[in-house]
């Protein structure tokens, strides 16, 4: 199949939207599902973690590299085979009978789900610059936001309809529609004289000069950790939903649809925003909302009752926030290496899992049982990337203008 070369912008935006849902979507739509799941292929509560926390591990390892892949072979064969991958393996996940199988399965299905989102982020870049790339990545994170907030509520409706297996069937279906969509319509945006060498020594020389560059470095952390104080309520939600709020599989919508609500509201803003403002100033606004959010989270969590408007509101104000931030935050780290932006997504996408890898394995099973503790979880990686923006904007601002971006 060949691309069409002028796709219209809309549609641009509808494929790299659908490429960075793929991700978040194989992590949330069978959250529902874990009761059923896990009785179903005899899983302990440990294995069902552990099948998020697989398939974190291989999207962060095939994170690392499949956005130099697609610096020296091109973007479009890379994501085309990624998709029929991932197809593949969510069918075989709906068919499995045993958890051990199953693992596995999220393990590849990991891997393969990781290419989409680095590759449309690099895309982004090779297409558009300043003001119209934050624009763009605005349009793109509102979905790959927006996506750990709709899945569950779809995978509820599916657990409740047919079985958890036709999640999978779904998810199947996700990936052969996405690969129709970039097989039919997304161009090479990666012409061969600009691509790069896939000597090790050169890759391993790329990577360490991104690994060192502090501002990049710093940038992709504040996205990972503003994510993570909202994605620790994702990963908390069965357990949040079932045993604090005492609701059932297909009532994920109450917590969901305000959240994409807020999701959008700040996807709108940034979008609106850009071009006008400095991103700086674009961040330092979310992040304030993001800290508001946050303390008013301890607050409800340690003085009022425990019932929906109260636990979910400040989540939702949260996410407000957090997607104001996040397409400044991603475009600012990729401008930091701009003769590798298929390397520079690779590594925040690689630094964004690992800290949800970090939370879904580690922190998640240690709070997800205490309301305080999900608050005060939030309220802790909010600060860190807080202080991180404090140091890159303004304490550090005159020590890092000295190392330029390659």
């Amino acid at each position: 199949m060949t691309a069409n070369k002028n796709t219209p912008v809309i549609l641009l935006t509808i494929i790299l939207a659908s490429l960075s849902t793929i991700a978040p979507f194989s992590i949330d739509t069978y959250l529902p599902s874990f009761p059923s799941v896990a009785s179903e292929l005899n899983a302990s509560t440990v294995q069902m973690q552990q099948s998020l926390s697989m398939y974190m591990l291989g999207f962060a390892i095939m994170t690392l590299f499949s956005g130099s892949l697609s610096d020296a072979l091109g973007r479009r064969a890379m994501t085309l085979l990624a998709l029929l991958v991932y197809s593949a393996t969510s069918y075989a996940c709906s068919q499995v009978n045993d958890i051990d199988t199953f693992l596995w399965l999220r393990l590849v299905q990991g891997v393969a789900a990781s290419v989409g989102i680095v590759i449309g982020r690099a895309v982004v870049r090779d297409l558009y610059s300043g003001a119209e790339a934050q624009r763009m990545m605005s349009n793109v994170m509102l979905f790959f936001a927006m996506a750990p907030a709709i899945a569950p509520v779809v995978g509820g409706m599916l657990e409740v309809t047919l079985g958890w297996r036709y999640i999978f069937i779904f998810l199947m279906l996700l990936g052969l529609l996405v690969f129709f969509l970039v097989a039919l319509y997304l161009p090479e945006t990666l012409p061969p004289e600009q691509r790069h060498s896939m000597h090790p020594l050169t890759l391993i020389r790329n990577y360490m000069h991104a690994i060192t560059h502090v501002r990049f470095t710093a940038l992709a952390l504040i996205v990972a950790f503003n994510f993570a104080g909202f994605f620790i309520y994702i990963m908390s939600s069965p357990q949040l939903l079932f045993t604090h709020l005492g609701y059932a599989a297909d009532d994920f919508y109450i917590m969901f649809v305000p959240i994409v609500i807020g999701i959008m509201a700040g996807s709108y803003a940034s979008a609106r925003l850009s071009g006008y403002y400095p991103a700086a100033m674009i961040i330092l606004i979310g992040s304030a909302i993001m800290l508001l959010a946050s303390l008013l989270n301890m607050l409800q969590a340690y003085y009022l009752s425990v019932n929906a408007l109260n636990v979910i509101a400040p989540v939702v104000f949260y996410a407000v926030g957090m997607a104001l931030t996040m397409p400044a935050l991603t475009v600012l780290g990729i401008d930091q290496l701009p003769d590798n932006r298929g390397l520079a997504s690779s590594l925040q996408g690689f630094m964004h899992m690992g800290v949800n890898a970090l939370v879904a394995g580690m922190v998640a099973p240690l709070v997800f049982n205490s309301i305080g503790g999900l608050a005060e979880s939030m309220l802790g990686f909010h600060l860190l990337g807080l202080l991180l923006f404090i140091w890159v904007f303004y304490i550090g601002e005159s020590a890092l203008k000295k190392h330029k971006p390659a």
